[in-house]
C-alpha cells in the first residue's frame, strides 16, 4: 500500500513539475520586433588639429545631420536572460568643410552613408515579476556594419580620401515595451549607442590618429509581435 502511494505521489510531482516547466516555457519564448527611429552620428572625425601638420584650429570641421534607421530583431531566451540579434538599416548625411590655406585645401565634401548592420547582444531583463521579459532590458554586445557611401565634393582643392566597406565595434542599448495593444502586440521605445572602427580616411583623419572611427546613437519606437 505504501509503495502504491509513493508511486502515485511521484507521478503527481512529475506532473506538477512538467506543468510548471511548460508554463515557464510558454511565458518565456522567442519574440520578434520591428523598430524604427532617428539617429545621430556616423563617421567620427578627428577634431584635434594639433596632430595635423601646419593646420590651424579651424582648418577642418564636420557637421552631422539627423538620419533615420529601421530594423527587425529576434529575442532568443537564454535561461533568465536573452540573446538579441537581427538586421538594421541606418542612413546619415555629413558635411566636411576644409579651410586650410597652409596645406592648400578649401571646399566642402558631403558624405551620405548607408549601413546594413547586424547586432548580436546579450540582453538582461529587469523587474520580471509580472513579465518574463522584464519591464525593460539592458543589452550589450557586438555590431557588424556593411557600409555604402555617396560622396560629392565642391571647392578649389580637397584632399584624397578612402572608405571601408566593413566596420565593427561595441554596442550598448536599453529597450522597453510596456504598452500592450488589443491584438496582443506590444509597443515601446529603444535607445542604442555604438563605437567602432574607422570607415573614412583623409589628410585630417589618418588611421594613426586617435579619434577617427565610427559612432552613433539611435532611438525610436518598437513594435513587438
Amino acid at each position: 500500500m505504501q509503495r502504491k502511494i509513493s508511486i502515485l505521489l511521484l507521478v503527481a510531482l512529475m506532473g506538477c513539475s512538467t506543468t510548471q516547466q511548460t508554463t515557464e516555457q510558454a511565458k518565456w519564448k522567442p519574440t520578434y520586433r520591428v523598430q524604427a527611429g532617428a539617429n545621430k552620428g556616423g563617421i567620427t572625425e578627428n577634431t584635434d588639429m594639433k596632430v595635423v601638420p601646419n593646420a590651424e584650429v579651424d582648418a577642418y570641421s564636420g557637421a552631422t545631420r539627423t538620419g533615420f534607421n529601421a530594423g527587425g530583431r529576434v529575442v532568443l531566451p537564454l535561461k533568465r536572460n536573452a540573446v538579441e540579434t537581427g538586421v538594421d538599416f541606418m542612413y546619415n548625411n555629413q558635411t566636411f568643410t576644409y579651410n586650410d590655406a597652409t596645406n592648400g585645401y578649401s571646399g566642402t565634401r558631403k558624405v551620405g552613408t548607408s549601413q546594413v548592420m547586424i547586432p548580436v547582444t546579450y540582453s538582461i531583463p529587469f523587474f520580471r515579476k509580472n513579465n518574463p521579459h522584464g519591464l525593460f532590458q539592458v543589452k550589450l554586445g557586438y555590431l557588424a556594419q556593411i557600409n555604402m557611401f555617396n560622396v560629392s565634393s565642391s571647392g578649389t582643392n580637397l584632399p584624397a580620401y578612402s572608405t571601408k566597406a566593413f566596420s565593427n565595434g561595441f554596442t550598448l542599448g536599453v529597450s522597453t515595451t510596456p504598452f500592450r495593444l488589443k491584438n496582443g502586440a506590444k509597443v515601446g521605445l529603444f535607445f542604442e549607442g555604438y563605437r567602432g572602427t574607422q570607415v573614412y580616411e583623409d589628410f585630417y583623419n589618418k588611421t594613426d590618429f586617435e579619434m577617427p572611427g565610427t559612432s552613433f546613437m539611435k532611438y525610436g519606437i518598437i513594435y513587438e509581435f
